[in-house]
């Protein structure tokens, strides 16, 4: 405790006088319950839980290094947690982004245990605890629930600041199964927080899970997570444009069954309402190269996406490669929504689409044997170290958009395309401040 108030003392001399070169490295306090703001010339160790609470808003400088410390078990993972009466306003740059990592010598997968920000919007069930903390280690009068005070109840613009230009590394932590955290974690997070301009790379677990909530997502990036790239659950009803993910050959394992997207209404797939029903436009998701690869051992990886449990879906505009299956609608509910399911681009090694039969506007492409990219034709979605997900002239993302009724909140969120997929032919909006190496 000592520790944690002299390292919090630390911080606010930094927070007002600009930070000192004597001051290089600071150890962030278990709680912080006053408005704080870490600045670009100090680095920041996370170590253990960080909570933000009691009204405070935490503030992070452009180009400001966070560290998580690894611990020696996953329930202990050093996480950064933005509880319901807290805030967080992280902005950062294409030429300074704000970067979360690992503070390991060689950092690796579920080194420490990401963001989780917590909120007071809509769920589908009555106010959550989030799953991947256990609460034997809450310090006393810290509230890691979420929702709006009941099945259905809530603010659904609640505003919980802003991850702009921000890059989340090696983060995750599984405590048991269906116990986890991801990189970035949302429980009841409402449409006013902005979102945008984020990657979760090298992750275990998911790189991104939201559980109920209504904020919107744009510009994300999804970089070899251990299992799915995007998740939702508990009656989550945002939307998400311009995203992109894509695995790597060079892990040796991925989870039992990795997915692009993975969408539940709950983990019973009852009728519960708000019915988790993710709206998305112009999203690429990518597993692997060739098909040889997608199904080896250790890899086994199922679908681009997997929507099951009665979730509900529209999906406009997207990519989806490089799976056993590109699309994979499970349960009766899911499988009789398939009418919001149009204008895509869907291939599967083994089959495009099982579990419901799309309509003519979706390009289906089918191949066991060569490469996922043969038809789709991505510039280099494949590139270790700088892949291009832009579609080439030819490509059948190059065109074929319909943005015809797509409804969004606030109305003007979808930005409409000739393109299908997370990017145009001539723009790369990943350039400068992600990573993929």
């Amino acid at each position: 405790m000592k520790k944690n108030i002299f390292s919090f003392t630390m911080l606010m001399i930094a927070a007002v006088f600009g930070g000192n070169a004597a001051l290089s490295q600071i150890t962030l306090p278990n709680i912080i319950n006053t408005n704080t703001v870490l600045t670009s010339d100090n680095v920041y160790l996370i170590d253990g839980k960080v909570f933000v609470q009691g009204g405070a808003t935490l503030f992070i400088e452009e180009g400001t290094l966070i560290k998580g410390v690894k611990k020696a078990t996953p329930d202990l993972a050093s996480t950064l947690v933005i509880t319901r009466t807290g805030r967080l306003e992280a902005n950062g740059s294409p030429e300074n982004p704000i970067v979360f990592t690992s503070s390991a010598a060689v950092p690796a997968s579920g080194d420490w245990g990401g963001v989780v920000i917590l909120g007071s919007a809509p769920l589908n069930r009555v106010d959550a605890t989030i799953e991947g903390i256990n609460g034997a280690n809450i310090p006393a009068g810290v509230d890691i629930t979420y929702g709006g005070g009941g099945a259905g109840l809530g603010n659904a613009n609640e505003n919980k600041g802003t991850l702009n230009y921000v890059r989340i590394e090696y983060a995750g932590a599984i405590i048991a199964p269906n116990n986890e955290l991801n990189g970035l974690t949302g429980g009841g997070v409402g449409r006013g927080t902005f979102i945008d301009f984020v990657e979760v790379l090298y992750g275990a677990d998911d790189a991104f899970e939201f559980f109920g909530g209504t904020v919107n997502l744009k510009h994300l990036i999804a970089l070899a997570p251990d299992d799915d790239a995007f998740d939702f659950d508990f009656g989550y009803n945002g939307h998400i444009q311009f995203a992109v993910s894509v695995l790597s050959p060079n892990k040796t394992a991925y989870s039992s069954d990795p997915n692009g997207n993975e969408v539940d209404n709950d983990a019973t797939g009852t009728a519960a309402t708000p019915r988790t029903k993710p709206t998305i436009s112009n999203m690429t998701v990518i597993g692997m190269e060739d098909s040889t690869t997608a199904g080896v051992l250790g890899k086994k990886l199922k679908s681009g996406g997997n929507y099951r449990r009665n979730s509900s879906y529209v999906i406009r505009n997207s990519v989806y490669m490089g799976f056993p299956v590109g699309m994979l609608f499970e349960s009766a509910g899911t499988q009789a929504d398939i009418a919001n399911f149009t204008n895509n681009v869907v291939h599967g090694f083994r089959a495009a689409v099982t579990g419901a039969t799309p309509n003519g506007t979706n390009t289906l492409i089918t191949g066991e044997v060569g490469f996922s990219n043969e038809t789709i034709d991505l510039v280099d979605p494949f590139n270790p170290t700088f892949p291009d997900f832009r579609p080439s002239g030819s490509s059948p993302a190059a065109s074929g958009a319909n943005f015809s009724g797509l409804v969004g909140t606030p109305a003007n969120f979808f930005q409409t395309t000739t393109y299908r997929g997370a990017f145009s032919l001539s723009t790369n909006w990943n350039a400068t401040w992600s990573r993929f190496f």
